[in-house]
């Protein structure tokens, strides 16, 4: 099976039958995939190693940069997306600053695009771990 791994932090917007247009985030490193979680359909391949490179992993503030640049691209353009969707290489919860993260994401949303949804694709074990 052909593995995806995402090489930045904001890609797309892509297509979705299940979602319209959707504009991704990855907050994973983008050589390899970071999840506790080992299922065969993910189309990131199989998970090597989950420690998480914390060194590697996008800051707070690069998102908040990378998503804001995006957005004001895309609004220029007049391609708005239907929604901000948390995918990427792995378990978008497994980073430490993700509850700051989707923060800012809601932010960022509510001035640039009101009406997009914000999704998170995930397997939920993590997601009320305290960080």
């Amino acid at each position: 099976m052909a593995t995806i791994l995402f090489n930045e932090i904001i890609f797309g917007p892509v297509k979705s039958r299940r979602l319209g247009v959707s504009l991704g985030i990855n907050l994973l490193p983008i050589n390899k995939k970071v999840c506790n979680f080992n299922c065969v359909y993910c189309e990131c391949g199989w998970t090597r190693d989950i420690e998480i490179p914390m060194s590697r992993l996008p800051s707070r503030e690069e998102v908040y940069k990378a998503l804001e640049l995006k957005l004001l691209e895309l609004k220029k353009k007049n391609n708005i997306p239907n929604v901000i969707t948390y995918a990427g290489n792995g378990e978008p919860t497994l980073h430490p600053e993700f509850a700051g993260i989707i923060d800012d994401t809601l932010s960022l949303r509510n001035k640039y695009i009101p009406g997009a949804r914000i999704a998170v694709l995930s397997n939920s074990t993590t997601i009320s771990d305290p960080w």
